[in-house]
């Protein structure tokens, strides 16, 4: 294993722990955003976990079931999980791309007012596949309701021809910078070329 790859498995596998240890103990007045990016040869993909604390995960009900008829509905679910991704923002290589939701799913209100069940949304960038060479993602999520509190993490690429080579969270960890490389394709038309 190349020293980069190393530095980089070290710096996700701490920042993982850091993230689950947070996951489990946010307060109980807090609305804790976690963000996760995956970053593949065939582009990128948001995925955000959104987690009310008792204390405020009424207010956050609330914002789904615009008809207040206690349950929340598919299309509640997904025009709240558009919502919030209005508040998000994905830079490749200082360029805003434009993130189309995919999927939300939602625990049930009475497991939301537990604490500790979340709603997911993820979200597709629009962007074809990504170029042979170095890159730069900048994350942010600028939503701030109901005491926002975040977390941004990058997932381990699940294709080996992805290195993540550095992360930079913000303080609060409502943004993420991640610098990494796409190697090319190992097929014949690579080795043709390196012959």
């Amino acid at each position: 294993m190349r020293a980069g790859s190393a530095t980089a498995l070290v710096l996700i596998g701490a920042t993982v722990l850091a993230a689950g240890a947070r996951v489990s103990a946010h307060r109980q007045d807090e609305y804790l955003h976690a963000a996760r990016i995956a970053i593949e040869p065939s582009g990128i993909r948001v995925e955000l976990s959104l987690t009310p604390g008792i204390a405020v995960a009424g207010a956050v009900i609330r914002d789904i079931d615009v008809n207040g008829d206690g349950a929340l509905s598919p299309a509640e679910q997904r025009s709240y999980a558009e919502q919030v991704l209005r508040g998000v923002s994905l830079r490749l290589d200082g360029t805003l791309v434009r993130l189309t939701l995919s999927n939300a799913s939602c625990a049930d209100p009475a497991a939301l007012r537990g604490g500790d069940a979340a709603m997911t949304l993820e979200a597709e960038a629009h962007r074809p596949s990504l170029a042979v060479g170095t890159h730069t993602i900048s994350f942010r999520n600028a939503n701030t309701a109901h005491g926002a509190v975040y977390l941004a993490n990058a997932l381990m690429p699940g294709d080996d021809r992805v290195a993540i080579t550095r992360l930079a969270h913000d303080v609060d960890q409502s943004g993420l910078t991640v610098a990494f490389t796409v190697r090319p394709a190992r097929g014949w038309q690579w080795l043709v070329g390196h012959f």
